[in-house]
């Protein structure tokens, strides 16, 4: 008599546990050798830097050197409404701002020439607090929950802090020249940089302890000297937290496997130094912004261009997804924002 119920409790465990385990949502489908122009916005105050954005509030924003960063609201983002007025300025740097993070929630992090990092509270745009990084921070990211902020820049190591105190925790040591690129893995467990050392370096958190030295310039064919260094200015996670891409002054795009560093492609088609990267959600589409005044839009798993997307007049600084990945956001030092259809025509 015992062994009915158990079965009985078993067939019920067996039909409850897919229905109990919380799937992630279906991202809406995108055509991205489809995609398309959607709008120009124009007001930025100087040439573009950097830009972001967040779910689900659907805030842009965008820094320039100016020293002031500029958001557009969610209507203005998704193409409901077309215009160039912004809701937000927010001014709080002494010179150009050098680099924008937002992800992990509401906190936005910028950097300026001034060598203070800001903290913002958004959508609101309250100024949580001011760090002083004690050099110029080129760079830097926030994790993925909010907690660690990394910055690195002229002085040639990765700070890390905790955001809740604003004080400086631990400091990675190691690159050689000025850090122009830094970015976490999606888990929030790694921690990418590279600059003018021509060196990827991975590194464990919140430990600090470095994995691996990866070099940004692949070896050259026997009895071929060696090319210049390839200067790291972008770095990009895949979603699956497997593979590290990164490009630079070789105009090229590298992936890398990050358990070993060991290098899986390498993706010509930029005829000038690659400065941004992200992937798209799915993990399937990697885009990149160039100083040769492109988006493009890669297959990273085939190493070919899906789509290249030209509008921009001047380098292009930034790229970020945004609406669950059916629209992408570039700036450039043409001064405008573009704003880009992933989906298919008729269909969004």
């Amino acid at each position: 008599m015992s062994r009915m119920p158990l079965c009985r409790c078993l067939v019920m465990l067996s039909l409850l546990t897919p229905a109990a385990v919380a799937q992630p949502p279906a991202l809406p489908p995108i055509a991205p050798n489809l995609a398309r122009l959607e709008s120009t916005l124009t007001g930025l105050h100087g040439p573009g830097i950097a830009i972001v954005s967040r779910e689900p509030a659907g805030i842009l924003a965008a820094a320039n050197e100016q020293g002031t960063i500029q958001c557009w609201p969610k209507d203005v983002s998704m193409g409901v409404r077309v215009g160039e007025g912004t809701v937000q300025e927010l001014k709080g740097h002494q010179g150009p701002v050098t680099a924008l993070a937002w992800r992990g929630g509401t906190l936005m992090a910028s950097a300026g020439v001034d060598q203070k990092v800001l903290l913002w509270e958004m959508p609101d745009g309250k100024l949580l607090n001011t760090l002083a990084a004690g050099s110029v921070v080129r760079t830097l990211d926030v994790s993925p929950d909010g907690a660690l902020l990394a910055t690195a820049g002229d002085d040639a190591a990765v700070q890390l802090w905790d955001v809740a105190t604003g004080k400086p925790t631990v400091k990675l040591a190691g690159h050689t020249d000025w850090v122009l690129a830094l970015a976490f893995s999606g888990d929030g467990k790694l921690l990418a940089s590279g600059g003018y050392d021509g060196v990827v370096r991975l590194w464990e958190i919140p430990s600090g302890k470095k994995l691996l030295d990866i070099p940004a310039t692949p070896p050259p064919p026997a009895n071929t000297p060696a090319g210049p260094v390839n200067v790291v200015m972008a770095l990009a996670f895949s979603p699956d937290g497997k593979t590290l891409a990164f490009g630079g002054t070789d105009s090229q795009i590298h992936l890398v496997n990050v358990a070993d560093g060991k290098l899986v492609r390498s993706m010509p088609g930029h005829t000038s130094s690659v400065t941004s990267l992200a992937f798209h959600p799915s993990g399937t589409v990697l885009i990149s912004g160039s100083k040769d005044r492109t988006v493009k839009l890669w297959n990273p798993a085939a190493g070919q261009v899906l789509k290249s997307l030209e509008g921009h007049t001047a380098w292009v600084q930034g790229v970020t997804l945004l609406a669950q990945g059916t629209r992408l956001a570039s700036v450039g030092a043409d001064q405008t924002v573009r704003l880009w259809d992933l989906t298919e025509p008729g269909k969004k």
